[in-house]
C-alpha cells in the first residue's frame, strides 16, 4: 500500500505539471493565436501523462482508503484466517498473536489434514464418523484429505490427534500432514499491522474477511481503468491550459474595467 507521504509527492507532482500547462497557456500572446490548438493539445498530453503516473496510482489505493474510512468510523472487526501445521506450538502461537496491538481475540476453528487415497466406501465410512462426533460442526471429505469445522475452538488438536488414530487403525487411512484453522480478530484500522506480522513470522494467511474487506473488494471491483483516468487528467490539463491562455485577456479586462470605473469616478467628482 501507498504511504502518505508518498501520496503526498505524487499530488505535488501532478500540480507541477499542471503549473507547466498553465504557463503554456500563459505564452499563447507571444506564440500566435494560432498555435492555441497546439497549446491545448499539450495540456491533454501533460495531464495524460500526469494521470497514468501519479494520479492512477493513488485511485489505485482508494479501496483502501474508503476501507481504512470505514474502520475509523465504524470500529469494525475484521477476521484473518491463518493455517498453521499441526506439528507447531499452537497454543504458544495463539498467545503470541493474541498479545498484538489490535487483536482481540485468537481461536483454532477446525483443521485440514491431507490424508493416504480414501477410496469412496471408505469415504462414506469416514463422514458417517465425523457425522457422529459431537464436536464436529461441518466437514468435508474428499480422496486425499478431511476438512473439519468444530463448535468448540478448544479442542482442535484434541479432534484432529483422534482423528489421525481413528483413520490409521479403523479405516485403514493413513495421515501425511495437518494444518490447524486459526482465527484472528481484529480492530479494523489494525489490520494492516497485524498483517504484516503474520507474514513477517512465515504465518500462511490464507484470508481476510468482515464488512471493511468487503467495501474494499466491492470499490475495488468498480475502479475505472486506467485509460479513463488518464482521459480524465488530460481534460483537466485542457482545462488548465485553457484558463492560462485567457488569463492575460482576463486580466486585461479587467485592468480596463477598473480604469473606466476610475475615469468615470473622477468626472463625477468634476461634476460637483
Amino acid at each position: 500500500m501507498m504511504d502518505l507521504i508518498t501520496g503526498i509527492i505524487y499530488i505535488i507532482l501532478f500540480l507541477i505539471i499542471m503549473v507547466f500547462a498553465f504557463s503554456m497557456g500563459i505564452l499563447s500572446p507571444y506564440v500566435g493565436r494560432k498555435e492555441i490548438v497546439s497549446i491545448i493539445l499539450i495540456g491533454f498530453v501533460l495531464g495524460a501523462i500526469g494521470g497514468y503516473f501519479f494520479i492512477d496510482p493513488i485511485y489505485d489505493e482508494s479501496p483502501y482508503i474508503v476501507g481504512n474510512a470505514q474502520g475509523l468510523f465504524t470500529l469494525d472487526s475484521e477476521v484473518i484466517n491463518l493455517n498453521i501445521p499441526s506439528t507447531s506450538n499452537i497454543s504458544d502461537i495463539t498467545y503470541k498473536i493474541n498479545n498484538l496491538n489490535g487483536v482481540n481475540s485468537v481461536s483454532t476453528n477446525g483443521f485440514e489434514l491431507k490424508t493416504g487415497f480414501i477410496k469412496n466406501s471408505t469415504k462414506t465410512y469416514v463422514e458417517n464418523h465425523l457425522r457422529a462426533d459431537p464436536e464436529v460442526k461441518s466437514f468435508k471429505v474428499t480422496n486425499n484429505s478431511v476438512a473439519v469445522d468444530l463448535k468448540n475452538p478448544a479442542s482442535s488438536t484434541t479432534t484432529l490427534g483422534s482423528l489421525v488414530n481413528w483413520l490409521s487403525n479403523r479405516a485403514g487411512v493413513g495421515s501425511e500432514f495437518a494444518y490447524v484453522h486459526i482465527q484472528v480478530h481484529v480492530n479494523s484500522n489494525d489490520v494492516v499491522d497485524v498483517r504484516d506480522y503474520l507474514k513477517e513470522n512465515d504465518y500462511n494467511i490464507i484470508s481476510i474477511e468482515g464488512p471493511v474487506q468487503n467495501t474494499i473488494h466491492y470499490v475495488e471491483d468498480h475502479l475505472a481503468p486506467t485509460y479513463i483516468i488518464m482521459f480524465i487528467s488530460g481534460l483537466v490539463g485542457v482545462a488548465v491550459a485553457i484558463a492560462g491562455v485567457f488569463v492575460e485577456p482576463l486580466t486585461k479586462f479587467t485592468r480596463r474595467f477598473k480604469k473606466d470605473q476610475s475615469e468615470r469616478l473622477r468626472g463625477r467628482r468634476r461634476r460637483r
